[in-house]
């Protein structure tokens, strides 16, 4: 009897990525991808990161011990751990990584940083690698960034419609500030993008200020100032030139020095602009708090011009082609402050039974095909839960007198801010979540 073939690897199972070294000579980019093919790792480097997307895996660790390459995707925000590699394939894979990243493929103990563009039929993605040498071997951590954001509106990323119509309000009028703020890998570039794509572009100068190290994603009638890197330009600099453009909006996605964004605050007043910024911060409250604490001379202006706040969280949206729906007990929807009678049905995610239970009615093994939308992960992309502070005299009064987190929040919410929690209870209400989710997601925030 003929031996069967070992069963395919992942990287045999899909069609090959395109690399892009990012070198300026085209000639010396082709020359790298020469002899980045010539290796034995090139084609299962192009396999696996073709596998991830094809995943929706958004990162990739790797981890190199004597025994092999351990590998986990990043998917829907939770790790999944993948079929090994042996350490010979493992180390052709990551050498061809190396190479293409413009890193020392050699080099197995320093800390590296390289990237590559991908490509995979008609998208575009950008891939970061980090390698570093620990005690056990070499951690490799593979970022893949889709170079088109794959949202379109303020309700595709998870925002209630009449949240979505109040916020796009804010952003269209003048002469104040708008804050868009989420905890640290919660979707805070993703949100911001969709934010300033659902503002009025087209009548209206938008000026982006951005470091040249750190380019945000191009959007139609966005004008980017860069500054740092080869430009030799300052960003007090960038903003000072811009000002004489006289744009209506100037936009801040990083954190700049306090006298450029004085001079930014400054317009406001002077010509009815706008600006909106960004934080990095667990919530609305906090994200304001951390904005005055960045700007302590500003505090005031703030206060005084501040006209909106996001805050925001990530859960794991239920996959709709296999979710399940359940009644819930009248104590449920009383724990949730849900009103009687409101909500006829809660979803949550359909679970298998274990294999030895997947029978049919005579007893013989049966096993469930697994859901062919969410791989039967019964989850499939990820959503925010949005909070939306809008300022109230007392808050603004008490932004210029204390940093004390506890009392802006009772403040806010005397003044009829609801939190995330109340935006989590009505994300489940709507069929979009589950509770085991929400539990999960905030259990690891706190």
């Amino acid at each position: 009897m003929a031996e069967q073939p070992p069963p395919p690897q992942l990287w045999q199972t899909v069609a090959p990525v395109e690399f892009g070294p990012k070198l300026t000579d085209k000639t010396q980019s082709q020359a790298l991808l020469i002899s980045a093919r010539q290796g034995a790792g090139f084609e299962v480097a192009a396999g696996q990161v073709s596998h991830a997307i094809q995943s929706r895996a958004t990162q990739i660790l790797l981890d190199f011990t004597a025994a092999g390459c351990a590998m986990r995707y990043f998917i829907d925000g939770q790790w999944e751990q993948l079929p090994p590699l042996d350490r010979e394939t493992g180390d052709a894979m990551l050498f061809a990584l190396k190479q293409v990243s413009l890193v020392n493929p050699a080099d197995r103990r320093s800390a590296q940083v390289g990237s590559v563009a991908v490509k995979l039929k008609k998208e575009k993605y950008d891939l970061t690698l980090q390698s570093q040498g620990v005690p056990t071997g070499e951690r490799v951590l593979v970022r893949l960034v889709a170079g088109q954001i794959p949202f379109d509106t303020l309700g595709d990323i998870g925002m209630r419609d009449k949240m979505a119509a109040t916020f796009k309000q804010f952003l269209n009028d003048e002469a104040d500030i708008v804050l868009i703020t989420a905890p640290k890998g919660e979707g805070l570039t993703t949100t911001w993008n969709v934010s300033i794509s659902a503002a009025d572009r087209l009548v209206r100068d938008f000026q982006s200020f951005e470091d040249e190290a750190r380019p945000e994603p191009e959007i139609i009638n966005i004008n980017p100032n860069y500054y740092g890197g080869n430009t030799g330009i300052t960003p007090f600099e960038s903003v000072r030139k811009a000002i004489l453009k006289e744009p209506d909006v100037y936009l801040f996605p990083e954190h700049v020095d306090a006298e450029t964004f004085e001079m930014a605050l400054k317009q406001i007043d002077k010509a009815e602009k706008k600006v909106i910024t960004r934080v990095v911060a667990g919530g609305a409250v906090e994200g304001l708090m951390r904005l005055v604490a960045q700007y302590p001379e500003q505090r005031d202006a703030i206060a005084k011009r501040i006209a909106c706040v996001t805050g925001q969280r990530l859960v794991r949206r239920l996959c709709d082609n296999c979710k399940i729906g359940f009644q819930p007990p009248p104590q449920l929807l009383q724990q949730l402050g849900i009103p009687q009678g409101r909500v006829a049905l809660l979803y949550q995610p359909f679970i298998p039974p274990p294999i030895e239970q997947q029978v049919d009615e005579n007893g013989r093994p049966a096993p469930i095909t697994p859901c062919y939308n969410c791989q039967g992960r019964g989850y499939l992309g990820r959503i925010g839960i949005f909070e939306l502070l809008t300022p109230g005299e007392q808050l603004r009064d008490a932004l210029t007198k204390t940093q004390d987190l506890g009392r802006l929040m009772g403040i806010a919410k005397s003044e009829g801010f609801h939190g995330i929690q109340t935006e989590a209870v009505l994300t489940v209400a709507r069929g979009l979540t589950s509770l085991d989710e929400l539990k999960r997601a905030f259990a690891r925030q706190a």
